[in-house]
């Protein structure tokens, strides 16, 4: 699932959340509405990393400790 699918469906959850009347139903609608954020966010860390990770490897491991200030840099 891609971090725009994740918050699109957390962005359901917030405007079904406005017409909710009992606490029940309002206590869930949140946590599902905070769970698709986070999982939005841990997708894009995980998508980000990947490309550290695949820079990283197009460098070699010679100048690991060089490439990983020069990756930061470019973030």
């Amino acid at each position: 699932m891609s971090p725009e699918e994740c918050l699109a469906l957390a962005e359901r959850y917030r405007k079904l959340l406005d017409t909710a009347t009992d606490p029940f139903t309002r206590y869930h609608l949140e946590a599902m509405e905070r769970s698709y954020r986070v999982l939005a966010d841990s997708e894009r860390a995980v998508r980000r990393s990947r490309r550290i990770v695949d820079a990283l490897d197009e460098l070699g491991n010679d100048d690991e400790e060089k490439t990983v200030a020069e990756v930061k840099a470019g973030s």
